[in-house]
């Protein structure tokens, strides 16, 4: 059989993938993998600022692409991403992560080298993925190399979940079998046929049945297949937070997103008085319930089911909604008016811009087809009261919620998909975490528009604290439209106060994004809160 050397069949695994993008900070122990990336027909280097940016960065590819790859070196580089691939796991995101090694004779003999511990354990950061991973493994010539790649690979498939390998230096030109394996992930057709066959006969018996759709739908088959099992069953449907936008919010049987009791407590009532919760890639978290305790009947995940309180491991969320469909019955359709928080706009006044007039502009803003992204802060709040276009994309990582997440994840996220606009809203904390990734998305001619909202400090965090004034949520002031052109020009720049400088500055930028990326600095007061987000955060301080 023909052979070839590690390193390539790591590049030609990659490439399986569909991958056309790899992020990562080059290092003396990883150049050889960068090297066979850079040596690829088909995959592209992508030289991140930091390893924890190009962590984040590879997340947002992802997310978009259905699977990301990060490379970095031992100890230094690994570490620093170690948040970003945390954040990964938590919600399910798959990431395949390279790191490149000293030479197998170091190891052995134990040797004092830079980037090790002292004194050295060359097993130790392999021990410490193992913890967030769904597999990790260090590659040594006594192990059947490929197999552990192709199992790697098969995990990350089958968990939707990170992965890690560590390859030693003289491992990458070991030559080994060139048969990467076309891993194609089946369900446990006996645990299919039951989990159906229950789902099924619940929906049947229910009088009043209810969806709530979540993010971690996120392949486009999948939601092909949930649009269809929605519309075939008739069954009413709401959205978390995190999984707003996954279904067109203009669908028939749509209730609106889940915002507790705030306004108008009648889909909180619905829920709460159904026979029968389905959800679908729903996560029951904090940020997603608000402080209020619900529970769902069954629960559909990537890789298994839950049915009244019977698991079924092994099998797609794909597949199951194939089998729902072909054997769903049609509810009775029920009339529930949404009710649209955010009233049209009137003429924009020469006044100080608050969050009431902020997000009811930026949901007119938004167009079908757009990708919104989102960091964790106070702006998350105005965004749950958006009503969507249909076909927006909305990202956020509001489960494992590390600011700083948004920027490079804007990075992936515009490489995995030129063709739609995309837009950033970040607070200004998050947005100085990772600032740099700034000079990759100009460097590579993206054309994202990046809303930087500028409330003097972490106002979420002060909302959370005993003291709204305490001076730890205080932050630096920076003079932000100066920092875009450090990068390059292509970039429009533009800030506003008042609501007549907002909508004059949306409207250039609807022209300008279609040559260059936009950057814009919103103010408003460091007290100044969505009033959802009043609401929420006064729920969820009581838990």
């Amino acid at each position: 059989m023909k052979k070839i050397k590690v390193s390539k069949y790591l590049a030609k695994t990659i490439e399986k993938l569909g991958v056309t993008e790899v992020f990562g900070v080059p290092g003396d122990y990883s150049f050889k993998l960068i090297e066979a990336v850079e040596s690829s027909k088909t995959l592209n280097w992508i030289g991140s600022t930091n390893e924890l940016n190009a962590g984040y960065s590879a997340d947002g590819y992802a997310r978009i692409k259905g699977a990301g790859v990060l490379i970095t070196t031992y100890g230094v580089g690994e570490l620093s991403c170690i948040n970003s691939l945390a954040g990964s796991a938590a919600e399910n995101i798959p990431i395949l992560m390279l790191v490149g090694m000293p030479s197998t004779e170091k190891i052995l003999k134990n040797e004092i080298i830079h980037h090790n511990l002292f004194p050295p354990d060359y097993c130790i950061f392999t021990d410490i993925f193992s913890k967030i991973t769904a597999k990790a493994v260090m590659l040594t010539k006594s192990l059947d190399i490929n197999k552990e790649i192709d199992e790697c690979i098969e995990e990350l498939k089958r968990r939707k979940s990170p992965v890690y390998i560590a390859i030693p230096q003289d491992i990458c030109d070991v030559e080994i079998d060139d048969n990467p394996s076309d891993i194609n992930i089946f369900s446990n057709e006996k645990n299919l046929i039951k989990a159906a066959d229950e789902i099924i006969k619940a929906l049947n018996s229910s009088q009043n049945p209810i969806a709530i759709t979540g993010s971690r739908i996120r392949s486009l088959s999948a939601v092909n297949k949930l649009k269809s099992f929605l519309a075939k069953s008739s069954i009413p449907f709401c959205s978390f937070l995190m999984g707003k936008g996954i279904i067109n919010e203009s669908s028939d049987n749509y209730l609106g997103t889940f915002l507790g009791e705030y306004v108008d407590d009648k889909l909180y009532k619905f829920i709460k008085n159904s026979d029968c919760i389905i959800s679908i890639g729903t996560i029951f978290s904090d940020f997603n319930l608000f402080g209020y305790d619900l529970k769902s009947d069954i629960c559909i995940y990537e890789n298994y089911s839950v049915v009244k309180n019977c698991s079924y491991e092994n099998i797609s969320m794909t597949e199951l909604l194939d089998t729902l469909n072909k054997n769903i019955l049609e509810h009775n359709k029920i009339s529930f008016k949404m009710h649209k928080i955010y009233p049209k706009t009137e003429s924009p006044r020469d006044v100080e811009l608050t969050s009431s007039y902020l997000y009811a502009r930026l949901e007119e803003f938004l167009e079908s087809n757009d990708i919104l992204i989102n960091d964790v802060g106070i702006s998350m709040f105005g965004i749950a009261a958006m009503t969507f276009p249909d076909e927006l994309r909305f990202e956020n990582q509001y489960y494992w919620a590390s600011i700083g997440w948004a920027t490079p994840a804007l990075l992936g996220i515009c490489l995995a998909d030129k063709s739609r606009r995309a837009i950033l809203i970040t607070g200004e904390g998050a947005h100085q975490l990772t600032i740099q990734e700034l000079s990759n998305i100009i460097s590579k001619n993206l054309n994202p528009i990046i809303i930087v909202l500028n409330n003097y400090g972490y106002t979420i965090e002060r909302t959370l604290s005993k003291d709204f004034n305490a001076k730890y949520n205080n932050i630096t002031s920076w003079k932000y439209l100066d920092i875009p052109n450090i990068f390059g020009d292509r970039v429009f720049t533009g800030k506003a106060t008042t609501e007549k400088e907002l909508d004059d500055l949306l409207k250039i930028v609807k022209i300008e994004q279609t040559e260059r990326m936009c950057y814009l600095e919103i103010f408003t007061s460091a007290d100044d809160i969505p009033d959802f987000g009043k609401y929420a955060i006064k729920n969820l301080k009581k838990k």
